[in-house]
């Protein structure tokens, strides 16, 4: 009777354990399962942070309008567009947070209620659990690039040269030799061969391989503008005042002529065909030039310049602007200049760039010399004043 009335109290007992162990392992399925969804909601709202961020790029901080459209839409993408039981919240700037007075930060957050479950109802969940998840995305505007060499099968020159550029690098799709250069540059990557590098003085960082570039025009709004926007070339002059000594109207030539010249230029300047410098003074301020894809690439040797881009409007920080097609090389060959903004000639083999010096500049070729003892400084952007922008998840 005792072994029967045992029995008679194990099998219950068994029976508790085997549903506290189902229990268990319903829970865990429950947790890992919303683990997984917290996860994919996390990648969602980094990715629309991203997006909103990246906006900006485009178009100026801040622009809550474009930051909220393009953070919605790539929240969408990634699975929880907003409305029903998921509701996105997009800032810019973000609400609170370490970034809350950042203009060109955006703040994401994604709530979405009543995410089901599968046993915890069984302990009183019955509505579901809540899953929220925030990411802040900045427009990071430090280091990169300021000299990019875009040809992956021309290889560049710096022999000799004597370049700085503190808070940003040099970034060469192919190969590049440095013989007996001093170079004092935040990074150089190189893509294609190893430089050579004889009698070269590396004072900050010295050449590593790195996977290829592309075009940084996308993430300069001045650049992306021409791009999308090419000026009009009715109406074009032409003009030949060796020795002028006064203002050159802004407008389309289709020849241009300025051999020791005395100018001042102010405003866009669209080239379509040959175009010569030597030996000028030229004074320029808020001003562009744009060389179409028949226009040949000015000549600046023992030019005297003084160049400055727009400082607003929608060609912004755009000094020089060469349309990728046009492989012809500039010639900025100066004996006392200062240049800044950006100098865009991404198809041009071989740009002789000795005189490119002054303010804060990023240049663009596909491939070019800097040969020579004169000094190439790339000063320092102000705050908030990169050329060249990206969104980064920060937070």
């Amino acid at each position: 009777m005792t072994g029967r009335r045992e029995a008679g109290t194990v099998l219950p007992m068994i029976a508790l354990c085997l549903a506290a162990i189902m229990g268990f392992a319903g829970v865990g399925v429950d947790v890992g399962y919303l683990e997984y969804r917290q996860q994919a909601q996390q990648n969602a709202t980094d990715a629309a942070a991203a997006g909103g961020a990246e906006a900006l790029v485009r178009a100026g901080c801040p622009n809550s309008g474009s930051a909220q459209s393009n953070a919605l839409a790539d929240a969408t993408s990634n699975g929880f567009a907003n409305g029903g039981n998921v509701a996105v919240t997009v800032s810019n700037p973000p609400a609170s947070g370490p970034f809350a007075s950042n203009l060109c930060a955006v703040g994401v957050t994604i709530s979405t209620q009543h995410v089901a479950t599968f046993f915890s109802r069984l302990f009183g969940y019955t509505g579901g659990m809540t899953e929220t998840t925030q990411a802040t995305a900045i427009v990071s505007q430090t280091g990169g690039g300021c000299i990019y060499l875009l040809s992956p099968n021309n290889e560049s020159n710096f022999n000799g040269a004597n370049l700085t550029a503190s808070k940003c690098g040099v970034l060469i799709n192919d190969t590049a030799n440095f013989n007996g250069a001093t170079i004092n540059v935040l990074n150089i990557g190189y893509a294609g061969p190893a430089p050579n590098e004889n009698g070269a003085n590396f004072k900050t960082a010295a050449p590593q391989p790195m996977m290829p570039v592309t075009d940084p025009c996308p993430e300069i709004s001045g650049c992306a503008y021409l791009t999308a926007n090419p000026p009009s070339t009715n109406n074009c002059i032409s003009q030949n005042d060796n020795g002028y000594n006064g203002a050159v109207p802004s407008g389309c030539y289709s020849y241009l002529n300025l051999n020791g010249a005395n100018v001042t230029m102010t405003g866009l300047y669209v080239f379509t065909g040959s175009v010569n410098f030597n030996g000028a003074h030229i004074t320029g301020t808020n001003m562009t030039m744009y060389v179409t894809s028949t226009g040949t690439a000015p000549n600046f040797n023992g030019v005297n310049a003084n160049l400055s881009p727009p400082s607003s409007g929608n060609m912004q920080g755009v000094l020089y602007y060469q349309v990728p097609s046009n492989t012809s090389p500039p010639n900025f060959n100066g004996n006392n200049d200062s240049f800044s903004g950006l100098i865009y000639a991404p198809g041009a083999l071989q740009a002789n760039a000795n005189g490119e010096n002054g303010g804060y500049m990023v240049v663009v070729y596909g491939s070019a010399n800097f040969n020579g003892s004169s000094s190439i400084d790339f000063a320092t952007p102000p705050p908030y004043a990169s050329l060249v922008k990206q969104a980064v998840v920060a937070q």
